[in-house]
């Protein structure tokens, strides 16, 4: 199949999805026919061009029954009947909305065809006739207010538009709301108007009491401790967390930042601050908080198909030295039953047994504090100390002896913080020998050893987040935009074979198609530099490299394995050549053709993802159970690295998921199609039967002289491979045969979580 047509085939299963429960909103209307009832199979408006199909919709009761339903006659489908009752409501309902939006003449009829034996089409002919024009908008009241300029820009009404109340009435809200943010906490505002429909005009009057200019006065805090305890956090404190002074101008978003700021310390379980009632120039503000336990623990335990069984403890003090301060100790150790020491039931982890470097625990301990301002503004400064040891499938090893992370986190933005953080540590990062060999063209063993020795590595990041969603765990509606840029150089102090640019961003969007069913779309890209922005290549420690494939990326690869492949052999055969150069007989290793024995994921300094996945309701346990239509399409490349890559080209896998709501959060099983044969990549031998265990090219058509010594004293045969200047290290022969059988093409995961 053509991958364009896989394309057209994974988007079309989308969009049938889409109407497999229907979205609407049912309203007052029956949807539980009874026998008798006419089934509404479709729902037109004709004669509308000022609003929109789906925005008339939204103000009427009688919905159509699902398109499955409709078109395919699925079962466990919506399915609506015509309520009678309602449908001449439902033409009052259009004709006021109208009216309202400054369409004074229109006319609704509604028409019941009749499509077969207790089928229906409900059709709402719209003769709109002529708008309404706004000829005249006043806004008066604001002659003494000095920001009057700023407050009434760009309001949703304006003069020669059309006369819409619903316009208008946002137009005083919005008054209101940028005079509280202006020292005006009692503005009000409210409209006259005078309409001539035989004219089609109409005159607007937008009264606004501002009311005095208003400071604050005093502050009064009262705090109420946990019964037989006495207040634990002081009130100048609390004061400070506020950050809001006597004589300042009032601003009511400034209150709301309070009580915010109040509240995330999490060492109250109630907070209000509300102004007295008085209308002087001066208002007093009532701060009232209720004091929440100030120490709490939580234990944890868990199962990933990679971390194996993994433990999480904590321990928080929410009011550390007095102020406020949070002190977390947390510790977590992961790999439970098969990683050293802890390795007693690897049958409990059947993927992880593929991953070398799961053959050790992963642990975190460390101490984080956090401040609640800084320097009176709208920071949260945090320090952290820490050790830890985490992997990666198949391609790292990190192991950090001690580390520390710096950071401030702004949120001045509404629903936007933002993160500067500095780290350092002292750690080594180990990986196979194949990746630093075919990716840095660091094939001796001394060179690698060198690069995986303990080294001091800093990095200072900038994050941004945009979080417009509804949900944390599971958004259906709104959006979330993540930013990153990571910098590490010996600038920061960083070794210098430490050094790089990294820039990752991330989009998801979120829509409510109707009937509990969510349309969810991600984009990802990202990139990684050498020492500077205009080197693609270079050593980049192999934590920082950009990998995707698993659950949460394109589900249709395992875990890291899009993008380029090193192949590690079963074995090898050898051949009896001559030296290029000095015509003496020396040996080219070749692996048998018996397969690979693993792959070594390369990941890449490029990568791009997006997602589009339809999430349906189900028709029974619908408060448990969820089913999704994904289609992935991402590659991971390596910019500069031509042996490597041969043109990038996005992968594209469909597939279904079933996920279950559970107290942790959604649990997922996926199940992804994978239609690509593995892409050509380096054949590697780990020849640990010879001394030194060394890394062979083993490529297929390779050329590589391979020299066999034999210590005359020990006995011990070692094995050394010549790499001439200017040609890679091995070349990307290597192509497993491609399997056509359909459960090879099916990539199974579990995870907890959405995908994103």
């Amino acid at each position: 199949m053509k991958p364009r047509r896989r394309v057209r085939l994974a988007f079309t299963a989308l969009a049938f999805s889409a109407a497999f429960l229907g979205g609407s909103k049912a309203g007052a209307q029956d949807i539980n026919c009874d026998r008798g009832d006419l089934e509404v199979m479709r729902l037109e408006f004709e004669g509308n061009t000022a609003f929109s199909d789906a925005e008339l919709a939204k103000t009427i009761v009688t919905t159509p029954s699902a398109w499955a339903r409709r078109y395919l006659h699925l079962p466990f489908t919506v399915k609506h009947c015509l309520d009678r009752t309602e449908l001449p409501n439902d033409r009052a309902r259009l004709i006021i909305f109208y009216r309202r939006r400054g369409y004074p003449r229109v006319t609704v009829d509604t028409v019941v065809k009749e499509l077969a034996p207790g089928a229906v089409e409900v059709r709402f002919k719209i003769n709109e006739g002529p708008p309404v024009i706004l000829t005249s908008f006043v806004i008066q009241g604001l002659d003494s207010v000095p920001e009057k300029p700023r407050i009434i820009r760009d309001l949703p009404a304006r003069e020669r538009g059309r006369f819409d109340r619903f316009a208008i009435d946002a137009a005083a809200d919005t008054l209101r709301e940028r005079l509280h943010n202006n020292g005006y906490p009692r503005a009000d505002a409210f409209n006259r108007f005078t309409e001539n429909d035989s004219a089609l005009l109409a005159w607007d009057t937008l009264t606004v009491t501002p009311g005095p200019r208003t400071r604050i006065g005093a502050i009064k805090i009262e705090v109420t401790p946990l019964a037989g305890k006495k207040q634990q956090i002081p009130t100048r404190i609390v004061r400070r967390i506020m950050g809001l002074d006597s004589g300042a101008l009032f601003r009511e978003y400034e209150v709301i930042d309070a009580q915010r700021a109040l509240y995330q310390t999490e060492a109250y379980q109630h907070v209000s601050i509300t102004p007295d009632s008085s209308s002087d120039s001066l208002v007093t503000l009532y701060a009232r908080l209720a004091e929440a336990p100030m120490h709490s623990a939580r234990v944890g335990a868990g199962y990933g198909t990679l971390d194996c069984l993994r433990l999480t403890g904590e321990l928080t003090d929410y009011n550390f030295l007095s102020g406020a301060r949070r002190l977390d100790l947390s510790a977590r150790v992961s790999k439970i039953g098969i990683g050293r020491p802890l390795d007693g039931a690897p049958g409990l982890c059947p993927a992880a047994k593929k991953d070398i470097f799961s053959s050790r625990l992963n642990y975190y301990a460390g101490a984080t504090l956090r401040q609640p301002v800084f320097l009176g503004l709208r920071t949260v400064p945090t320090i952290t100390l820490y050790t830890q040891r985490v992997s990666e499938y198949n391609a790292y090893l990190r192991t950090t002896a001690i580390g520390g992370v710096a950071s401030l986190v702004w949120r001045g933005l509404t629903r936007t913080p933002v993160n500067l953080s500095y780290s350092m540590d002292l750690g080594r990062t180990e990986a196979q020998p194949a990746l630093f060999c075919a990716v840095f063209n660091l094939c001796d063993a001394a060179e690698r050893d060198r690069i995986q020795k303990t080294q001091r590595l800093a990095v200072l990041s900038l994050s941004v987040t945009r979080d417009n969603s509804n949900n944390l765990l599971s958004p259906t509606r709104g959006s979330i935009i993540r930013l990153e840029a990571r910098h590490s150089s010996p600038l920061i102090l960083s070794d210098s074979g430490l050094q790089f640019n990294k820039f990752v961003g991330d989009g998801s969007r979120y829509i409510n198609v109707g009937g509990g069913n969510v349309l969810a779309l991600r984009i990802r890209g990202g990139t990684v530099f050498g020492r500077n922005l205009g080197a693609a290549t270079g050593f980049i420690p192999p934590q920082e490299r950009l990998y995707a494939g698993g659950p949460t990326t394109v589900r249709g690869f395992s875990q890291n394995e899009l993008g380029s492949l090193i192949y590690i052999a079963n074995g090898l055969d050898s051949l009896l050549s001559t030296h290029p150069v000095t015509g003496a007989p020396d040996t080219v290793v070749l692996a048998r053709d018996s397969g690979y024995r693993r792959i070594v994921p390369v990941g890449g300094n490029s990568l791009l993802v997006g997602n589009l996945e339809l999430r349906l309701r189900s028709p029974f346990l619908p408060q448990l159970l969820q089913f999704t239509i994904f289609t992935d399409a991402g590659e991971v490349w390596n910019r500069g690295a031509s042996a490597q890559v041969t043109g990038v080209k996005l992968k594209v896998t469909p597939g279904i998921q079933v996920t279950a709501f559970s107290p942790v959060g959604p649990v997922r099983i996926a199940v992804g199609y994978n239609p690509y044969q593995r892409p050509k990549g380096p054949l590697y031998y780990e020849a640990t039967q010879f001394g030194g265990a060394p890394l062979l090219c083993v490529s297929p058509n390779n050329d590589l002289p391979t020299h066999f010594s034999t210590d005359p004293v020990t006995g011990v045969t070692t094995v050394s491979q010549e790499i001439p200047p200017g040609i890679p290290a091995c070349r990307a022969t290597y192509q497993p045969a491609k399997d056509n059988r359909l459960r090879s093409k099916l990539t199974f995961s579990f995870a907890i979580g959405q995908a994103f």
